[in-house]
C-alpha cells in the first residue's frame, strides 16, 4: 500500500512540475523594439563607449532594408512586417480612438469608407489602401501576415509608442508588424510619449510607462506575448537636427544614446523568458546620404548567454541578412511555421567562442565603402575599356601601323581581358588604400601582367582563359568569398543577389572557358564536340548548382550555347525542321529540368524558392517574376553605366563581322567564336541582368578577335 501511495504522490508532483514548466515556456514574451534613426554609426558609439555585458551577449548583424522602390521609413517596414518587399501608401498612420484625421474622427473616417470600424483595436483608416498598392506590384506583399499568423497561434500582439514629431505630423509604423489581416492590433501609442519642452521636437519616450505597459501586458496575457514598441527618439533627434546648434545636437545625441541604452537594459536584464530584438527600419538621413544603407540588428534571447552569431539561409554570408528574414525569425521563436508564401528563413543563430561584435562592423564598414565609392569606380573603368575597344579599332583598320603599335593594342587588350581577375584578387586592398590609388593599382598591374603574358608565352589569351576560369572556380567552390567583395560582385546593400556568380562574372566565366578551347583548333570535329561537352557540363554544374553559382540564366544560357554546338555539329544542321524545334523547345525543357535536379541538394535558394511555386501551381509569381526580370533590364538598359559597354561592343561586334567575313579560316575557331556569340546572345536574353552579362561577355569577345586580327595585321606586314 505504501508503494501505491508513494507512486500516486511522484505522479502528481510530476503532473504540477509539468503544468508548471508548460504554462511557463507558454508566457514567454518577445519585444521587438523599432528604432528608425539608428543606424551602425549609433552602434559603434555604443560599442565602444557603452554597456559591454549588454551588447556583447546580444546576437548581431547587418540588415538589408531594402524595400520595392525607394528607400522609406514607411515603405522599410511593410517589407520587414511582410516578409515580402513592399511599398508604404500616402497618409498611412495608426490611430487611437478619437484623434482626428483630416478634420475627421479616425473612427468616423473608417466608417464613411469601410462601413465598420474595429471596437478594441487601434485605427488604421489606410489599411484598404495599403492592401491595394502591393496587390499592384510584381511582389505582393501580404500584410498582415505576422499579425495575423500571431494571432491563429494564440499568441498576444500589443503596440506601444510612436515616432510623432508634433500633434499634427504622426508617425507610427511600428503597428504594422502586429496587425491582423482586418488590421486590428491593441496598443498604447500616446500615453507613453511625454511631452518634454527641451527634448527634440518636444517629444520623448517614457521608458517607466514603457517597462510597466511591457509588464502589464506580459502578466495579464493568457499564453505568450508580442510587444512592438516603437522608440521614436532618434527619428525625432535627426528630423530636427538641422535647426540645432552642432553643440548642442552632440549632448542632445549622447543623451539619446544612454536613455536607450538604459532601456534596453532593464528589457534584457529579466528573469522572465523574455527575448528582444532591436530593429532599425531606416538609417538616419545622415548614414543614408553617406551610402551606409544597412542597419542594424540585434537580438537578445535569454535562454542563451553564450556568444552567438546570427546567420542567414537567405544571404549565405555572415554578418549580413536579409528583410525577408525577419517575419519568420520572429515565428519560430514561437516555434510557429512560416506561412508558405514567404521566401525567408529564420535565422540560425550559431555559437561563437568569442565576441565578434568589431569583426561586424569592419565588415559592415567595408561594405559601406565599396558601396559608396563603386561607381566612381566602375564609370572610370567601363569608361576606360569603351575607349581601349575604339582606339584599338582605330588602330586595326589602318593599311599601315608600326609594329610597336600592334604590340601595344596587344598589351592594352590582354591587359582589358586579364582585369577581372584583379577585381577579385585586390578585393581586401581597399580596406588600406584609397579607392583611386586601388583603381590605378589594378591598371597597372593589368598593363604588367599582360606585357610579361606577350613577352614570355606563345598563347596568352589561353593562359588568361584558364586562370581566370580557375581563380573563379575556386572561389565559387570556397562560397564565393573575393566575388562578394568585389566591384564587379555583387552587393548586399544593393541586394538582388547574396551568393552565387554575379551576372558580371557569369559572362567571363563562360567566354574565359570558350578560351580554353583555342588549344583544340586543329581537333576533329569529333574531338572538338566532345571537349565542348565536357566543358559545358562542368559550367552548367558549376552555374547551377545550390551550394555553388546558383544563376538560373547563366545556366540556361550555357546549356543554349552547348545545344547549338551539338546541333552544328550533328547531321541535322541541313534539317531545319528538325533542328528548330529542338533548340527552342527541347534544349530549354531539358536545361530547366536540369536546374531543377541542381537545386535539390538541401541547400534553400531563390532558384528553389521559385521552382517550389511553380510546382504548387503559382504560375501568377513566375509571370510576376518574369516581370520584373524585364523590368531590371529595361532599367539597367537606360540608366546604368554598363549600357555604353554593351552597346559599344555590340556594334564592333557587328563592324568586326560585316568587314572581315572570312578572316577566321580555320574551322575549330569559327566554332569558338559562334560559341562566344550564342552565349552573349543568350545572356542577354535569359538573365535578369542581361545587359551586364552581355556587356562583360561581348567586350571580352570583340578583345579577343581584335587580339586576333592584330596577330593576323602583324603576320601579314
Amino acid at each position: 500500500m505504501k508503494k501505491s501511495w508513494i507512486v500516486v504522490v511522484s505522479l502528481l508532483i510530476a503532473m504540477l512540475l509539468t503544468t508548471n514548466v508548460k504554462g511557463y515556456e507558454q508566457r514567454k514574451s518577445l519585444i521587438l523594439v523599432v528604432t528608425p534613426g539608428f543606424s551602425f554609426e549609433e552602434v559603434e558609439w555604443l560599442v565602444e563607449n557603452g554597456d559591454q555585458q549588454l551588447w556583447r551577449k546580444a546576437a548581431f548583424s547587418a540588415l538589408n532594408v531594402r524595400p520595392e522602390g525607394s528607400y522609406s521609413y514607411l515603405s522599410n517596414t511593410v517589407s520587414l512586417s511582410t516578409g515580402i518587399r513592399g511599398v508604404g501608401v500616402d497618409n498611412w498612420n495608426a490611430y487611437e480612438k478619437g484623434e482626428f484625421v483630416e478634420g475627421n474622427k479616425a473612427e468616423e473616417l473608417l466608417l464613411q469608407w469601410t462601413g465598420t470600424y474595429p471596437q478594441d483595436s487601434l485605427l488604421h483608416p489606410y489599411f484598404h489602401k495599403l492592401i491595394e498598392k502591393n496587390n499592384s506590384t510584381t511582389f505582393r506583399a501580404p500584410i498582415g501576415i505576422l499579425g495575423e499568423t500571431l494571432k491563429n497561434e494564440g499568441v498576444n500582439r500589443y503596440v506601444l509608442g510612436t515616432s510623432d514629431l508634433s500633434s499634427e505630423e504622426r508617425v507610427r509604423y511600428g503597428s504594422l508588424f502586429a496587425v491582423d489581416k482586418t488590421g486590428e492590433v491593441q496598443g498604447e501609442l500616446t500615453n507613453v510619449v511625454e511631452v518634454h519642452s527641451k527634448s527634440p521636437a518636444g517629444l520623448r519616450m517614457n521608458q517607466e510607462l514603457l517597462l510597466d505597459e511591457i509588464i502589464r501586458v506580459e502578466t495579464e496575457s493568457d499564453s505568450r506575448s508580442f510587444i512592438v514598441v516603437e522608440w521614436g527618439d532618434f527619428h525625432r533627434l535627426f528630423s530636427t537636427k538641422n535647426m540645432m546648434t552642432s553643440t548642442h545636437f552632440v549632448v542632445n545625441y549622447e543623451q539619446a544614446l544612454v536613455t536607450f541604452e538604459q532601456f534596453l537594459y532593464k528589457l534584457v536584464d529579466n528573469q522572465n523568458g523574455r527575448n528582444v530584438m532591436l530593429l532599425a527600419p531606416m538609417m538616419h538621413t545622415d548614414a543614408y546620404k553617406e551610402k551606409k544603407q544597412l542597419s542594424p540588428f540585434f537580438y537578445w534571447d535569454t535562454s542563451n548567454q553564450q556568444p552567438r552569431e546570427l546567420y542567414s539561409q537567405t544571404t549565405k554570408q555572415r554578418h549580413i541578412i536579409s528583410n525577408v528574414d525577419i517575419v519568420p525569425t520572429i515565428l519560430s521563436s514561437f516555434d510557429i511555421e512560416v506561412p508558405p508564401p514567404l521566401p525567408g528563413v529564420a535565422l540560425d543563430k550559431v555559437e561563437l567562442t568569442h565576441d565578434n561584435h568589431e569583426e561586424v562592423i569592419e565588415n559592415v564598414n567595408w561594405i559601406f565603402k565599396i558601396y559608396s565609392t563603386r561607381s566612381v569606380i566602375l564609370s572610370s573603368y567601363i569608361t576606360l575599356l569603351v575607349l581601349m575597344l575604339i582606339s584599338v579599332g582605330i588602330l586595326l583598320w589602318r593599311k599601315k601601323t608600326k609594329p610597336h603599335w600592334l604590340n601595344a593594342g596587344k598589351i592594352i587588350l590582354l591587359a582589358a581581358v586579364s582585369s577581372p581577375i584583379w577585381y577579385l584578387f585586390l578585393s581586401k586592398v581597399l580596406l588600406y588604400v584609397h579607392s583611386g590609388y586601388y583603381f590605378w593599382l589594378l591598371t597597372l598591374l593589368s598593363i604588367l601582367v599582360a606585357w610579361l603574358l606577350l613577352k614570355f608565352t606563345k598563347y596568352p589569351l589561353v593562359i588568361l582563359g584558364v586562370a581566370q576560369f580557375m581563380v573563379i572556380t575556386v572561389d565559387l567552390w570556397m562560397g564565393s568569398p573575393l566575388m562578394q567583395r568585389s566591384y564587379l560582385g555583387y552587393d548586399p546593400i544593393i541586394g538582388a543577389r547574396y551568393y552565387g556568380i554575379g551576372n558580371e562574372y557569369a559572362g567571363v566565366y563562360m567566354i574565359s572557358g570558350l578560351l580554353m578551347l583555342i588549344p583544340f583548333w586543329k581537333a576533329s570535329k569529333r574531338t572538338f564536340l566532345i571537349v565542348t561537352t565536357i566543358l559545358f557540363g562542368f559550367l552548367i554544374y558549376m552555374l547551377g548548382a545550390s551550394h555553388l553559382g546558383t544563376n538560373a540564366g547563366a545556366t540556361l544560357s550555357a546549356a543554349t550555347a552547348w545545344g547549338f554546338i551539338a546541333v552544328k555539329h550533328s547531321s541535322l544542321l541541313k534539317k531545319w525542321k528538325v533542328w528548330l524545334p529542338i533548340l527552342v523547345f527541347a534544349i530549354p525543357s531539358l536545361s530547366l529540368a536540369l536546374l531543377f535536379l541542381l537545386q535539390m541538394n538541401g541547400h534553400p535558394t531563390h532558384i528553389g524558392y521559385a521552382f517550389e511555386r511553380l510546382l504548387s501551381g503559382d504560375f501568377s509569381y513566375i509571370i510576376d517574376v518574369i516581370k520584373r526580370k524585364l523590368q531590371m533590364n529595361w532599367k539597367i538598359f537606360k540608366f546604368s553605366n554598363w549600357t555604353q559597354l554593351f552597346v559599344t561592343s555590340y556594334i564592333l561586334m557587328g563592324i568586326i563581322l560585316w568587314r572581315q567575313k572570312n578572316w577566321i579560316k580555320n574551322e575549330r575557331e569559327k566554332d569558338i567564336l559562334q560559341s562566344m556569340l550564342v552565349t552573349s546572345v543568350a545572356l542577354l536574353l535569359l538573365n535578369d541582368s542581361g545587359v551586364v552579362a552581355a556587356a562583360t561577355s561581348m567586350f571580352l569577345i570583340v578583345a579577343t578577335s581584335y587580339y586576333w586580327l592584330l596577330d593576323e595585321k602583324e603576320t601579314s606586314a
